[in-house]
């Protein structure tokens, strides 16, 4: 396990924009796996999306997933409002140009007698379908492999693609809010915790391979109301409160994996993913599931549940200044045990950024 730094119980210096810092941390980005669209969003209808910056186009060819440039190398226009052609081939909308699986021009209407001969072609980019997610990488060699989500393959679990949402921040930023324990009771009061038990309970948190890991104590269990029906498909008991116990990893730098059991035994997992489209524009993508409830319910029930909570912190997270993570972890404040899980995530997030970024 690492070892948290010992920081003062308030820092009282103040919140400064470290633009440097800020955009050392975004192109490091590049090289990691990112989620660009659930897989059954992807057809052989071209799916255009902008990751970091990148404008890419989604295609299903020869039924499996092409991930290219979104641009034609012959007169520059976008191949996402082209067609697919004999279901392998994604053809230019503008002159009729076709490129193949690879990016390869396999055809040239105006000229046939050149397919094969010249050599434009569009890049094509790394990408897997994992989850029910197609992921992609920028870079030619993820520094990190994909993440692990073990319960995707549990027959016990009931599993929702949530509608993805369009945020105005910071990926890293949407991340920390994700992991913040010490929120839950103020923002998401009578769903995720109760506001008069406001403390964090006890947990660990280290490093492992990949992954920042977050670990409550056997004991350590939330109370949350009732009443507030935030998890459809469960009996209620006598008792008014549930209890539940949050457990979660990050994948660096963004993925977020999520384990919460009941104090009766049920689980329920998230998988989430917060792309970076731009330096302050993300689009959240989140599989949600559970091991119990009405299976026929749980589309509608988990995808309202998540969708509840994303609307509850989004327009606190999108007021945050500045939009991203600060390089310095003395310009904002921190305290004691309360926040060292964001603290370690900002440390490794900021070592990743220095070696990736290295001129």
């Amino acid at each position: 396990m690492s070892t948290v730094p010992k920081l003062k119980q308030v820092v009282t210096r103040g919140n400064e924009l470290n633009v440097e810092g800020e955009a050392k941390v975004y192109r490091s980005l590049r090289h990691f796996w990112h989620v660009v669209a659930y897989s059954h969003e992807v057809t052989d209808q071209p799916v255009g999306f902008t990751l970091c910056e990148q404008d890419i186009v989604i295609v299903r060819l020869n039924g499996e997933i092409s991930v290219f440039d979104d641009l034609c190398p012959h007169r520059g226009t976008r191949l996402s409002i082209g067609t697919v052609r004999d279901g392998c081939r994604l053809e230019c909308p503008y002159h009729g140009w076709q490129f193949d699986q690879e990016g390869h021009l396999a055809l040239a209407p105006q000229r046939p007698d050149l397919a094969g001969h010249l050599r434009a072609q569009t890049r094509r980019y790394q990408s897997v379908e994992k989850y029910g997610m197609v992921w992609v990488c920028l870079e030619d060699k993820p520094h990190f492999p994909l993440p692990e989500y073990p319960v995707w393959d549990d027959p016990e679990f009931h599993y929702v693609a949530v509608p993805p949402d369009d945020w105005k921040c910071s990926a890293p930023r949407r991340v920390e809010n994700y992991t913040d324990y010490s929120h839950f009771a103020i923002l998401h009061d009578g769903y995720l915790a109760d506001r008069t038990v406001p403390q964090v309970p006890p947990h660990d948190v280290w490093r492992n391979d990949n992954k920042l890991e977050n670990l409550q104590g056997q004991d350590a269990w939330v109370r949350v109301p009732i009443d507030s029906a935030a998890w459809g498909g469960k009996d209620k008991p006598e008792d008014p409160y549930l209890r539940l116990r949050f457990n979660w990893r990050v994948f660096m730098p963004l993925t977020c994996v999520y384990d919460i059991t009941f104090q009766d035994g049920n689980r329920y997992h998230l998988l989430f993913h917060p792309t970076p489209m731009g330096p302050k524009k993300i689009r959240n993508f989140t599989v949600s599931s559970r091991d119990f409830g009405d299976r026929n319910n749980a589309k509608q029930e988990l995808s309202d549940f998540v969708k509840l909570i994303y609307d509850q912190d989004k327009y606190v997270v999108e007021s945050q200044r500045p939009e991203e993570l600060p390089e310095d972890l003395t310009k904002e404040m921190h305290l004691k045990g309360v926040d060292k899980f964001s603290v370690e995530y900002r440390l490794w997030l900021l070592e990743l950024a220095k070696q990736l970024t290295r001129e």
